[in-house]
């Protein structure tokens, strides 16, 4: 096995942020036009939608799944509405999903309705005590760190346009509502967009409009310990204030996910906003990548076993277009991989990296006889990469990333896996890493090489 390896190539580039490209999919089958339906990942990475505004006066009642492929009808039990959220609750294995307005367009009066899905059923639990009283277009998240799932702000009664600031927890059979004293919260906001942060082990919010006239582009963050809402001083750029954005986390890479909206300061509702941000639980990075057709009340997830980010539909007021396409976006790699003997190597995680908990990382399509290679870890990325062609000898092969830190790699079958016993370092810490796959013949270097991955260390 030759030993020369990337550190042996001195590399003089300036560095900045790679871009990745949204990619319009093509489902075998899709959903009708839709925005402003509950949304979240499951259990199994397949994403769940129900309800919806259609662009008619009822909402939808209708379920449906995506598993990265195509779209197909789920079970249906609660009425039609729109404006809901959902969230998947890990610890108690079910769906959770609160309110929505009982008529498309204008929305009509709040729905005060709690429902759980197993997967197979809806059911309407009985709540004893507080609710949220009825809501539409409000924020929610789960915070898995502390088996909660948080409400803000909100659309009491579409008719009587007074948002709501107010904050309640649901804890699998209860809801309590909290951050009342002291009255330090982001104040009244509809279509807020809301992600939990494992990273920081937070809710974000970001965005959002009081019909009264105000609003701003604050980061927030909610402490689910101390159940309260905190203002966060953002060092360099930040996304511009806006309404009805979508926002998921990508729990490989551990960020934020931030796209679309309207203008709150166009009062003509003519401006939208295509434009992509991250989150990694300090600083906002704009991502240079957009999605055809402006939007609003869409609809994201992240499939953490396929590393992407999924938008589906969405409405534009300002022409009266509803949506419903489906746009991919694969946050968690970046770059090509460099064919070899038994086809294209990729490089992939088990999750995100956490302080304290095992890593792993695993190489796949590698030479079948040999099963090995090794893995490297850089702190820079090099954008547009680096072609390995003519040294060390691997035409048509790019490394993306600098360097920094090997080791060795075996495994069997065309696989070879390493694993990080236990994670260290600083919460929010980012790295990136490709491999390099022993393959004799394949080239002069008998070396190809994986795609990149990225990962930012969580709590």
């Amino acid at each position: 096995m030759k030993t020369t390896l990337l550190g042996a190539i001195a590399l003089s580039i300036s560095v900045s942020s790679l871009s990745a490209q949204w990619q319009q999919a093509t489902p075998g089958a899709s959903p009708p036009t839709t925005a402003a339906a509950a949304f979240a990942t499951g259990p199994t990475g397949n994403l769940l939608m129900f309800g919806g505004d259609t662009g008619g006066f009822a909402p939808s009642s209708q379920a449906w799944t995506y598993d990265g492929t195509t779209w197909t009808t789920a079970a249906s039990g609660p009425g039609g509405r729109a404006g809901a959220e959902m969230e998947y609750d890990i610890n108690g294995g079910v769906f959770v999903m609160y309110g929505g307005l009982s008529s498309s367009f204008f929305g009509g009066p709040s729905k005060d309705e709690t429902w759980v899905f197993d997967g197979t059923t809806w059911t309407q639990p009985v709540i004893v005590g507080t609710t949220p009283g009825g809501l539409g277009l409000h924020g929610m998240s789960h915070d898995s760190v502390h088996n909660l799932t948080i409400v803000y702000g909100g659309l009491p009664d579409s008719f009587f346009p007074i948002d709501s600031d107010k904050t309640f927890e649901w804890n699998g059979t209860g809801w309590t509502e909290t951050a009342i004293t002291p009255a330090t919260n982001p104040g009244p906001l509809e279509r807020p967009s809301m992600c939990f942060h494992a990273g920081i082990g937070k809710t974000v919010l970001f965005g959002g409009i009081d019909v009264q006239g105000s609003w701003n582009n604050t980061t927030w963050t909610y402490d689910g310990a101390t159940h309260a809402w905190s203002a966060l001083t953002i060092a360099g750029a930040k996304p511009a204030a806006r309404t009805g954005a979508m926002m998921a986390y990508d729990s490989i890479r551990g960020v934020c996910v931030l796209t679309g909206g309207a203008d709150p300061t166009d009062m003509t509702g003519q401006t939208y906003f295509s434009d992509t941000w991250e989150f990694d639980g300090t600083t906002w990075t704009q991502v240079a990548t957009s999605i055809t057709g402006t939007r609003l009340n869409g609809m994201m997830g992240f499939m953490p076993a396929s590393n992407r980010m999924v938008v589906f539909g969405g409405v534009s007021f300002a022409t009266f277009t509803y949506y419903n396409d489906t746009w991919e976006w694969e946050t968690g790699t970046f770059g090509s991989a460099c064919p070899g003997s038994n086809g294209l190597p990729h490089l992939s995680v088990n999750q995100s990296p956490r302080l304290g908990q095992p890593w792993v990382v695993t190489a796949s399509n590698l030479n079948t006889t040999f099963n090995a290679g090794v893995l490297v870890f850089g702190f820079t990325q090099i954008p547009g990469g680096f072609l390995l062609d003519p040294f060390p000898g691997m035409p048509g092969c790019y490394a993306y990333i600098t360097p920094d830190a090997s080791v060795g790699i075996t495994g069997s079958l065309g696989d070879a896996s390493w694993t990080w016993p236990s994670v260290g370092g600083t919460i929010g810490s980012q790295f990136w890493g490709q491999a390099l796959c022993y393959d004799p013949g394949v080239n002069a270097f008998d070396f190809t090489i994986t795609q990149a991955i990225s990962g930012t260390i969580g709590l």
